[in-house]
């Protein structure tokens, strides 16, 4: 009775074991909850649609390559609408019901500093691909990104028009939808022009929710006649101003942001935006063996080529995932791993972090030439 009574205990004991024993496995195998924010509607949808895309594309790679840690990335979309409330929403949304503490996102400036201003106090850390506010530049909090700040754009491509196309009479078209970026971008561009003996004739803002006449501008241009416009707009918007400059007879060198490189600009524009552009972190033609490795995979699995955005919330992914393998999954640490960030190796060259998470990394011209874009390092090597 009594070696009978042993090896019933003795049966719990193991049993015992071998449940908590489990747990650790089960627990290991929990996912990572990740957030994605972006405008997924509305006319300047095509940048959150193709982030979002892009970093699907990576989130589905990594787990059929086992996750982090044996892991796997569970990715958690909301759209905001592109509008303050709208962010605002979304990412509480995320964070308190959720309950998700790393965010990629969001897609847009404006966007991004409605969300900031609203959450930073919850300890989410965000990781944006594209937006590019300077008002949140040289800040030691949890906000970083993989593109430079608005103003390093901006003056970027001042001195293209300047220096290299010589532009001395110059237009500028900015809309203040986005106000976080264009406005940004717009006074930083003016203020490199002018300091290299160039003159800005016209500044002209708009609301593209208003959905404004752009026919007008034309009269006023032709009375100026700038040799020179910078259009700050979404792709859809630029494109649909460049068609009425050139209707209008305007002949004037058009230079857009990095905000209008989607493939709207040429669905949208035709002809019309031939020769357009601008600086950027992206380059279509980029030859790199991991640029084509996944513009190949995107094309597959979307049938369309990748955007610069498509291509961005790709490489957030990637960023996050190598830094997530650091703290093997976990939250804590997460911040310092992402500041570790240092010549990563993007699909467009290498990625570094600095203290306080903004990016260095290669700027390109693109333009359009033939219905495609083309790009080439600025300034050249």
């Amino acid at each position: 009775m009594r070696a009978r009574t042993l090896i019933s205990w003795g049966c719990v004991f193991i049993l015992a074991g071998l449940l908590l024993s489990t747990l650790p496995s089960c627990q290991s195998r929990s996912p990572i909850r990740v957030g994605f924010i972006a405008n997924l509607t509305g006319p300047g949808a095509a940048v959150g649609v193709d982030g979002r895309d892009g970093v699907t594309l990576a989130v589905d790679l990594l787990n059929a390559q086992g996750g982090i840690n044996q892991r796997p990335l569970e990715l958690v979309v909301r759209n905001n609408m592109e509008t303050p409330e709208g962010s605002i929403a979304a990412a509480n949304d995320l964070i308190q019901n959720e309950k998700i503490s790393i965010i990629l996102g969001h897609m847009t400036s404006s966007m991004m500093v409605s969300a900031w201003e609203a959450t930073k106090d919850s300890g989410v850390i965000y990781l944006s691909a594209t937006a590019s506010a300077s008002k949140l530049t040289g800040m030691d909090d949890n906000f970083l990104r993989l593109t430079p700040a608005t103003s390093a754009f901006a003056e970027t491509v001042a001195e293209y028009a300047t220096n290299e196309l010589g532009l001395k009479k110059l237009a500028i078209l900015y809309d203040m939808d986005n106000a976080a970026f264009t406005d940004i971008y717009q006074e930083a561009f003016a203020e490199k022009i002018i300091s290299n003996g160039s003159k800005v004739v016209w500044r002209y803002d708009f609301r593209s929710s208003a959905a404004p006449d752009f026919k007008p501008i034309v009269a006023t241009l032709k009375d100026l006649q700038p040799d020179g416009i910078l259009i700050i707009a979404s792709a859809s918007d630029t494109a649909l101003v460049t068609q009425q400059i050139r209707l209008g007879g305007c002949k004037a060198q058009i230079l857009t942001s990095n905000w209008a490189l989607t493939k709207d600009l040429i669905e949208n524009g035709g002809t019309a935006v031939d020769g357009i552009a601008a600086i950027a972190t992206y380059s279509e033609s980029n030859p790199s063996k991991e640029y084509v490795e996944f513009s190949n995979k995107f094309e597959e699995r979307f049938g369309r080529k990748p955007s610069f955005s498509a291509s961005y919330g790709y490489e957030a992914a990637l960023v996050l995932a190598d830094a997530l393998k650091k703290t093997k999954g976990e939250r804590e640490g997460l911040k310092e791993a992402l500041l570790g960030t240092k010549n990563f190796n993007g699909l467009f060259g290498s990625v570094s972090l600095d203290a306080y998470g903004d990016v260095r990394r290669t700027l390109y011209l693109v333009q359009v030439h033939d219905g495609v874009f083309k790009a080439r390092p600025f300034p050249a090597p």
